[in-house]
């Protein structure tokens, strides 16, 4: 029995068949058969059955998947580890919460680095974020800092052995929809806000509230609603006098039929990238970074030229 053959049980399991499984793994059917085969003759068990429709585990099957799941999980984090700072290694990952200008640094990065064959943008719940640079599948996960989670953040950060570096620092916008009674204000007031109700983005199910990325929370609030999903809060901004807040680095708002606002006397927002304290940044992590920082800094000169 070896890591190989516990991958191979992995993936008909998780693909339903040998055949899809095959070409994930990028091996023929047979052999993927035959390997299979050799596993359950020494472990004298059947691990799948197999039928027209597909294969699934047995019960001794499921046994055997659930056990070997931590220790896959173990092999990934140390190849994750040993083998990301290989010179040939074309790879490049980063993980985030959702932003706009993701697409825009990834997609300049694509074009000045046409000999990588894999890039990775890994959207996700603010934990998740740090999990994944903190196990080594990312090179950078980029986060907001505020007033109410930096101090809970940067605990778990410094346990998860990460450091992180403030890109740019901006004031809090409210988001709501074009036609709405504030939409002609050029600031908001807090104050303004007590009649609307709040759609919130909702990410982990607990109680620790630095992981929330709304960057205002005040009592007193007519109606919140509570979504998991940016394409669904937008849609209820669209359609609804509710408000949403925000960093405000939205590249098209008015495409989505949604304006954003600056927030009267909001405290200062970071946004921050996080990385490994021992792993070296790459030379495609630097010019990630380099058109990151250009982009903030144009994104917030154009701003200021629109108030003008």
């Amino acid at each position: 029995m070896n890591i190989q053959q516990m991958r191979y049980v992995a993936a008909i399991a998780n693909n339903g068949s040998f055949r899809e499984a095959a070409k994930k793994l990028y091996i023929s059917q047979p052999s993927l058969s035959h390997a299979i085969k050799e596993l359950e003759k020494e472990l004298d068990v059947q691990l799948f059955e197999r039928t027209r429709q597909g294969a699934s585990l047995t019960s001794e099957g499921m046994d055997f998947f659930q056990y070997t799941q931590p220790i896959l999980a173990q092999v990934e984090l140390l190849e994750n580890r040993y083998l990301a700072n290989e010179e040939n290694e074309k790879h490049f990952s980063i993980s985030s919460q959702h932003y706009d200008f993701l697409s825009i640094m990834i997609s300049q990065l694509v074009k000045d680095f046409p000999d990588y064959n894999d890039f990775r943008i890994f959207e996700s719940t603010t934990l998740n974020v740090i999990k994944d640079v903190e196990q080594y599948r990312s090179e950078f996960g980029i986060l907001l800092f505020n007033d109410s989670n930096q101090a809970g953040l940067s605990r778990l950060l410094e346990n998860g052995e990460l450091d992180y570096e403030i890109l740019t620092t901006f004031q809090t916008h409210i988001f709501m929809r074009e036609g709405h009674p504030l939409a002609t204000k050029s600031v908001i007031e807090l104050s303004d806000l007590h009649d609307y109700s709040q759609v919130r983005f909702t990410q982990e199910t607990n109680n620790y509230t630095y992981f929330a990325e709304d960057l205002i929370d005040f009592p007193g609030i007519t109606q919140v609603i509570h979504t998991s999903d940016r394409a669904t809060l937008t849609g209820i901004l669209q359609r609804t006098d509710a408000y949403g807040s925000g960093s405000g680095l939205v590249e098209d708002p008015r495409g989505q039929g949604i304006v954003l606002i600056p927030l009267a006397n909001s405290p200062e927002n970071k946004m921050v990238m996080i990385k490994k304290k021992t792993r070296k940044i790459s030379a495609i992590g630097e010019a990630f970074l380099t058109n990151l920082k250009k982009y903030f800094i144009d994104f917030q000169e154009t701003q200021k030229n629109k108030k003008k």
